[in-house]
C-alpha cells in the first residue's frame, strides 16, 4: 500500500509540473512572423514573439529612423537572464583589445536574440535599366531591377552610374536590385530608403551625396549581400540613420569617405543590424573630421570589428587606419550593444 501511494504522489507531481511549460520562457512554440515593408508583399521580418513583453513596433527610434509603412515588427524580447527552458542563455564577454573594445564579442543581455530578416521574393517580371532612373518618390512594389548596357557591370570599378538616383527630399521603397547592379542607388540629398534590397552589390549599394550638414538620410527595413567592399558610401555631408538592416557577406557596411576631394564632418547611427557571413567591419569613420558612429542592437553572426577610425584626407591618398573599437568620441557603443548570435 505504501508503495502504491508513493507512486500516485509522484505521478501527480509530474502532471502538475508538465502543465506549466509555456510560461517558462520557451518561445519556440509561440512564434509569429510579421511582415516588413510598405505593403503586404514585403519580406518577412521580426523576431519570434515572446511569451511576455509582446511585439514591439519597429517605429521611430531615438535615432530618428522612420517606421515602415506597414509597421515592421520586432519581437519584444523580455526573457529573464538564462531563464529559457530551451537551455543556455546568450550571455558572454565582449572581446577587448588595446585602445578599447576592438571586436564584437558575445556580449549583450542574456537571452537576447536577433530579429529575423529575410530577403523577399520579387513580384512580376524583372525590369532592365540601361540608364539611371531618376526618381522623387518611387514605389517599386517589390519588382526586381537589373542593369544592362552601360549599367551592366557588376564589378568594383569606380565612377559607375547608379540604377536609381533619388532626388533631394525623395524616397525609394519596395525595390529589389538584382545583378548586375552597377553603383546601386545614389541619394542627391536627404532621402528615405525603405524596404529596398540589394541581392548582389556592385560597386556600392548606396552612395550619399548631399552637401549640407542639415541633410538626413534614413535607411530602414532593408538589406544587402555580396558586397566585395562597401555597402553604404557616405561622400557628402549630413547624418545617416540605419534601422532594421540585414547585411551578409560584406567588406564594410558603412564608410565615411576617407579621401574625397571635398570632406565633411559626418554622423551615423545604427540600430538593429543583423550582420551575417562575414568578418568585415560595421563602420569606418574619419577621426580627423570629427565623424561619429553610434551603435545599438548589433547582431553579428561572427566576431567582427564594429568601428574603425581613419586619418582621412582630401588628397585622394589611401587613408591610414588609426585604430578600432569604442572610444567614447568617434565610435560610440558598449558591450551590451553587441550580441554575437
Amino acid at each position: 500500500m505504501r508503495q502504491y501511494l508513493h507512486s500516485v504522489l509522484i505521478l501527480g507531481l509530474v502532471v502538475a509540473c508538465s502543465g506549466n511549460t509555456a510560461q517558462d520562457g520557451d518561445s519556440h512554440d509561440m512564434t509569429s512572423t510579421p511582415t516588413a515593408g510598405s505593403d503586404s508583399q514585403g519580406p518577412t521580418a521580426g523576431a519570434a514573439t515572446q511569451p511576455s513583453g509582446g511585439a514591439a513596433s519597429a517605429g521611430t527610434s531615438s535615432a530618428g529612423a522612420p517606421s515602415a509603412a506597414s509597421g515592421a515588427t520586432l519581437g519584444g524580447n523580455s526573457s529573464a537572464a538564462g531563464a529559457s527552458s530551451g537551455g543556455a542563455s546568450g550571455s558572454g564577454t565582449a572581446g577587448s583589445a588595446t585602445g578599447g573594445m576592438n571586436t564584437a564579442g558575445a556580449a549583450g543581455a542574456a537571452g537576447k536574440q536577433p530579429p529575423v530578416f529575410e530577403f523577399p521574393m520579387s513580384v512580376g517580371a524583372d525590369q532592365k535599366l540601361s540608364k539611371t532612373m531618376i526618381v522623387t518618390d518611387f514605389d517599386g512594389k517589390l519588382t526586381r531591377y537589373i542593369g544592362t548596357g552601360d549599367l551592366g557591370s557588376g564589378g568594383q570599378a569606380e565612377g559607375q552610374d547608379p540604377l536609381f538616383l533619388v532626388k533631394a527630399g525623395g524616397s525609394l521603397k519596395n525595390v529589389i536590385l538584382g545583378a548586375p547592379a552597377a553603383d546601386g542607388v545614389h541619394c542627391e540629398g536627404s532621402c528615405t530608403i525603405d524596404n529596398v534590397w540589394w541581392e548582389d552589390v556592385g560597386e556600392d549599394a548606396i552612395t550619399l551625396e548631399g552637401k549640407d550638414s542639415s541633410i538626413v538620410y534614413r535607411i530602414s527595413n532593408s538589406g544587402a549581400r555580396m558586397a566585395t567592399d562597401k555597402v553604404i558610401q557616405h561622400n557628402g555631408a549630413g547624418t545617416l540613420y540605419v534601422k532594421n538592416f540585414l547585411v551578409e557577406d560584406f567588406g564594410k557596411l558603412y564608410r565615411s569617405c576617407g579621401n574625397c576631394g571635398t570632406q565633411y564632418q559626418r554622423h551615423s547611427q545604427f540600430d538593429t543590424i543583423v550582420a551575417n557571413g562575414s568578418k568585415g567591419v560595421i563602420a569606418g569613420v574619419n577621426a580627423k573630421y570629427n565623424d561619429s558612429a553610434k551603435f545599438a542592437n548589433i547582431f553579428p553572426g561572427v566576431t567582427i570589428k564594429v568601428c574603425e577610425r581613419y586619418d582621412g584626407n582630401d588628397t585622394g591618398a589611401e587613408p591610414s587606419l588609426l585604430g578600432s573599437g569604442a572610444d567614447g568620441t568617434y565610435c560610440l557603443y558598449s558591450p551590451s550593444d553587441i550580441t554575437v548570435h
